[in-house]
C-alpha cells in the first residue's frame, strides 16, 4: 500500500501529467498570436495593391474618357497601347518577320524580347477576347504580382509597401504597367530573382534570371546580383576572395544556376539565328530605330543640353537624362546601404541603354524593381513626406496619362 502511494504521488494522476504549465500555455498563446498577425499582414498585403489597382483604373480611364468619343474598356485599353506596345501587340499576332518590313526603314520586330509576347499568345488561344485586351489584364496581374513579391523584400514595412503599390498601380507612371510593355513582367520577375536570392534559393533564382533575359536585354544581368550574393555568403562563412571560385565548384546548385540565368538570351539568339540568320539581329536592328553606340557622358550632356525653346518645362531628352542620372545616383544609395548585387543590377541596366542613346530611359529607370523599392522606403521614413507623396502620386497619375495618349515624347 505505501508503495503503490508512493508512486501515485510521484507520477500523478493523469489529468495532472496532461495539463500544461502556465510558461506551456504562454508560448501557445504567443504563437496563436503571432500567426493572426501574420494572417492579418497578408491580408492587409493582398487588399493593398488591390485597392490601388481599382483605384489606378478608375483615374486613368477618367483620363481617357476626358479625350475620347468612344467609351468602353477595349477603347480604353487601345488609346493607352502606345509606342512600343504596338509592336508587341504585332509579335503577338503575327510573330518575327523573316526579313525586315518593307517600307519602314529596314526595321523589325527582333529587337523586342519574345518571353511576354509568347505569354500573351497563349492566354489569347485560351480565352475569346482582343489582343490588347488580353495584354491589358494579364499586365494589370503581373503588376498585382509584383506588388505581393515585394511584401517581404520590403521587410514587411507597410507604409513603403503602400507607396509602392500606388506607384505601379496609381502612380503617375501606372499606364507602363498595366499596357502591354514589357515592365510589368519584368518587374514582378526581377523582384522574384531577389526574393529567390534572400532566401539563397539559387536554383530558382537562376530559373527566374533565365525568363527575365527572355523579357529583356538587360534582364540577363541579374546573373550579376546572384553571384554577389552568392560571394557574400561565401564570405559570411569565413571564406575568402581566394577561395570563392574552389567553393562555387562544390555547389552544383549554384553552378547550374549561374550557367542558365541566359538560357533565354541563347534560346531566342538560336531562334533569329535558324529564322533571320543572325544570332545578334536584336542587336543589328537597333540602327534602323536610330541607336547607334556612343558615349553615355556626351549622350547625357546633350540631353541636358536640349533647353526648352518656350516655356519652363524641361525638354524630352532633359527628362530622359535627370531620369538615367537619378537612377544612378539611386544605384549609388543601394550600394550604400550594402546592397552590392541589386546596385550593380540597375547601374549596369541603365548604362547599357545608355551607351546607344537616352531613348525610353525614364520607362527603363521605373521599370528597375530595386530602385523603386528604395525610393518607397525613402519616402515612407517620415509620416507627413509619405503621405504628401501617396497623394501627389495619385493625383499626378491623371494628368501623366493624359500626357502619355497625347504623345509626349519623355514618356515612350
Amino acid at each position: 500500500m505505501a508503495g503503490s502511494a508512493i508512486e501515485q504521488a510521484n507520477t500523478g494522476s493523469p489529468s495532472e501529467s496532461m495539463a500544461a504549465s502556465p510558461v506551456e500555455t504562454q508560448l501557445a498563446l504567443g504563437d496563436l498570436a503571432r500567426a493572426n498577425a501574420g494572417g492579418r499582414l497578408w491580408v492587409i498585403a493582398a487588399s493593398v495593391p488591390l485597392l490601388f489597382m481599382i483605384s489606378g483604373l478608375v483615374i486613368r480611364y477618367a483620363a481617357f474618357h476626358s479625350v475620347s468619343a468612344v467609351p468602353g474598356f477595349e477603347a480604353y485599353a487601345r488609346a493607352l497601347c502606345r509606342w512600343d506596345c504596338a509592336w508587341y501587340v504585332d509579335i503577338s499576332e503575327h510573330g518575327y518577320e523573316r526579313f525586315p518590313i518593307p517600307g519602314q526603314s529596314n526595321v523589325g520586330r527582333w529587337g523586342f524580347f519574345p518571353l511576354y509576347p509568347m505569354l500573351v499568345t497563349t492566354l489569347r488561344f485560351a480565352f475569346p477576347f482582343s489582343t490588347i485586351l488580353i495584354a491589358t489584364i494579364t499586365s494589370t496581374a503581373c503588376s498585382y504580382a509584383a506588388c505581393l513579391v515585394a511584401w517581404p523584400l520590403l521587410e514587411k514595412n507597410v507604409r513603403a509597401y503602400i507607396l509602392y503599390c500606388a506607384f505601379l498601380l496609381s502612380g503617375p507612371f501606372s499606364f507602363h504597367f498595366t499596357t502591354f510593355l514589357t515592365e510589368p513582367l519584368f518587374v514582378l520577375l526581377t523582384s522574384c530573382v531577389f526574393l529567390a536570392l534572400k532566401r539563397s534559393n539559387y536554383l530558382a533564382a537562376g530559373v527566374t534570371c533565365a525568363l527575365l533575359s527572355a523579357t529583356r536585354l538587360v534582364g540577363v544581368l541579374a546573373v550579376f546580383a546572384m553571384v554577389n550574393q552568392m560571394f557574400e555568403q561565401h564570405r559570411q562563412q569565413g571564406g575568402s576572395a581566394v577561395s570563392f571560385p574552389r567553393w562555387v565548384l562544390g555547389r552544383p546548385d549554384m553552378l547550374v544556376a549561374i550557367f542558365i540565368s541566359p538560357a533565354g538570351l541563347f534560346a531566342y539568339m538560336l531562334f533569329l539565328y535558324l529564322t533571320v540568320g543572325d544570332g545578334f539581329a536584336f542587336l543589328h536592328v537597333q540602327r534602323a530605330f536610330g541607336r547607334v553606340a556612343g558615349d553615355p557622358l556626351l549622350f547625357l550632356w546633350d540631353g541636358l543640353a536640349a533647353v526648352p525653346t518656350k516655356g519652363w518645362l524641361p525638354t524630352a531628352p532633359q527628362w530622359s537624362a535627370l531620369a538615367a542620372i537619378i537612377g544612378l545616383i539611386l544605384s549609388v544609395v543601394l550600394a550604400a546601404r550594402r546592397r552590392y548585387g541589386a546596385a550593380l543590377f540597375c547601374a549596369s541596366s541603365i548604362i547599357l541603354p545608355l551607351i546607344t542613346n537616352l531613348a525610353s530611359m525614364v520607362r527603363y529607370v521605373i521599370g528597375l524593381a530595386p530602385l523603386l523599392m528604395l525610393i518607397a522606403e525613402l519616402l515612407s521614413v517620415s509620416k507627413l513626406t509619405y503621405l504628401v507623396i501617396l497623394a501627389l502620386f495619385l493625383s499626378a497619375s491623371y494628368f501623366m496619362t493624359l500626357a502619355w495618349i497625347g504623345g509626349y515624347l519623355a514618356l515612350v
